[in-house]
């Protein structure tokens, strides 16, 4: 409690104008004081155990005591306590109202924020807040667009945002509005979430353009002012406008571009921001919501359409794979025919082997070019799908496109390459085994017809005739008649 009651010191005089306070991640410094704020903020520190010094005017160490006010006004250097063996890098402490606000203004990395007074404790997308020694479970979300690709700012100090996710509450999570603090943290994020919906800054960073048409402008103060009032439920709805820009990256732009147009259409006039973003951002939102539904359902149709057409594509090259399996079966079996009919033809007639290894030649010389001509037809159509992916079809993913696209036609171009590569090698050991066999088998000789009987020779003289053989018809025999011999 006695760290709340310096901190409730030091607001109250920085709220009096008796003070100004300067506040580092380790120190905390307050200057142009009176004798009696001096001596009230060196009782507070003693009694937080804060390590305190007082310079006066001239810069001289001293201890304000009665009757010190000539010598004012004075400054204040103390030490934040919790920050001794405590000091690290995504953890700041933070002591003061207006130490908040400047670490606001100028950003700070670190992801817990320990700010002195906070009743309630509260997290955005990408920081923790919370009061000394309290902590919350806090989960940091995605990276989303970067404000800065989406608004052109022509001054050398960048206003927008880099990082959008510090202004976004977590889902869950809301401000209180009787909590200084949390208006006062809420009056810094409608001032950047206002920067982000523009599509333009100027020079001065206090114009923002939209587009439209019709064109639109509209002034925001350089800084945020602690006193300015501001309702939670106009807050809440520049907190709804972003998340529903920046809630998913890859829609950011689209999204961006149709809100920024609706609000320049929807007012009448220039003026100030927050009363103009009072007045009509919470129907420029609605309305930007319906053209993105229009613009989606227009995007659905057309997705729709090349899927049907991817589809179409898909199953023609399937059927023209397995048309190219097809012709070289066909090719295969042809071949092998005719190697079995040469076959048969060498066993049962004279054919001059070298004939038989041409044909051979031919068949095997046929069905390669059929198969080669396949394969570079399949090559052909793959690399095109490769090239075409990216510009045609990249609404679906790598997996998405290799599940509907790449593996049906890769089966039936893996099946023409199994039967392909196995048929030439069978074919060509076939063909080889049939011209080995044409030249080392020999036909048969022809078997000549028998000649015409002939007349029976004549029996021998001592050989009788068998009683089974026909009777010899009788013939007339001249007789040789042999000359008589003298007496």
């Amino acid at each position: 409690m006695s760290h709340q009651r310096l901190a409730c010191l030091l607001n109250d005089l920085s709220r009096k104008r008796q003070a100004l306070i300067t506040e580092g991640k380790t120190t905390l410094i307050v200057s142009d004081l009176q004798a009696e704020a001096a001596r009230a903020i060196a009782q507070a520190a003693s009694a937080a155990t804060w390590s305190i010094t007082i310079f006066d005017s001239a810069g001289i160490e001293t201890e304000v005591e009665d009757g010190d006010e000539d010598f004012g006004p004075f400054r204040a250097e103390l030490e934040k306590p919790l920050l001794g063996a405590h000091v690290q890098a995504e953890v700041l402490y933070v002591a003061t109202e207006e130490g908040f606000k400047g670490f606001l203004d100028k950003g700070h990395p670190a992801q817990h924020w320990h700010v002195l007074g906070l009743t309630k404790p509260f997290n955005t997308r990408a920081r923790s807040y919370s009061d000394w020694g309290e902590g919350e479970a806090f989960v940091e979300s995605p990276l989303t667009k970067s404000p800065r690709l989406l608004v052109k700012e022509s001054a050398n100090v960048r206003t927008v945002p880099e990082d959008v996710r510090h202004w976004l509450l977590a889902e869950g999570h809301g401000l209180d509005s009787d909590d200084s603090l949390h208006m006062v943290w809420a009056m810094y994020a409608f001032d950047a979430l206002s920067r982000c919906f523009a599509n333009e800054i100027d020079t001065t960073g206090s114009n923002l353009s939209f587009r439209g048409p019709p064109k639109l402008n509209l002034t925001i103060k350089e800084a945020v002012e602690g006193d300015t009032q501001m309702a939670l439920k106009d807050f809440d709805v520049v907190q709804a406008a972003a998340v529903w820009v920046f809630e998913n990256a890859r829609e950011a732009e689209v999204k961006h571009i149709l809100l920024s147009a609706e609000i320049a259409r929807s007012g009448r006039a220039d003026g100030e921001v927050q009363q103009y973003f009072k007045e009509n951002l919470s129907a420029a939102l609605d309305c930007a919501k319906i053209a993105y539904q229009m613009s989606v359902s227009e995007i659905t149709k057309d997705t729709l359409k090349s899927l049907g057409d991817l589809r179409k594509a898909v199953t023609e090259e399937t059927s023209k794979a397995t048309d190219a399996t097809r012709q070289a079966i066909t090719a295969i079996s042809t071949a092998l025919t005719v190697g079995m009919g040469l076959i048969v033809a060498r066993l049962t007639l004279q054919i001059n082997p070298y004939l038989i290894s041409l044909v051979m030649a031919v068949a095997f010389g046929y069905t390669t070019l059929n198969v080669m001509s396949g394969r570079k037809f399949i090559n052909i159509q793959r690399k095109l799908r490769h090239d075409w992916q990216p510009k045609l079809y990249r609404f679906l993913s790598e997996a998405e496109f290799k599940k509907m696209v790449g593996d049906p036609i890769e089966q039936a171009e893996g099946f023409f390459y199994r039967v392909s590569c196995q048929g030439l090698t069978m074919l060509g050991a076939a063909a080889l085994g049939i011209a080995i066999f044409a030249f080392v088998y020999s036909a048969p000789t022809a078997v000549k017809p028998l000649a015409p009987s002939s007349p029976s020779a004549p029996a021998p003289a001592n050989q009788q005739p068998s009683s089974s053989d026909p009777a010899p018809q009788s013939k007339s025999i001249p007789q040789q008649r042999t000359p008589a011999k003298p007496s």
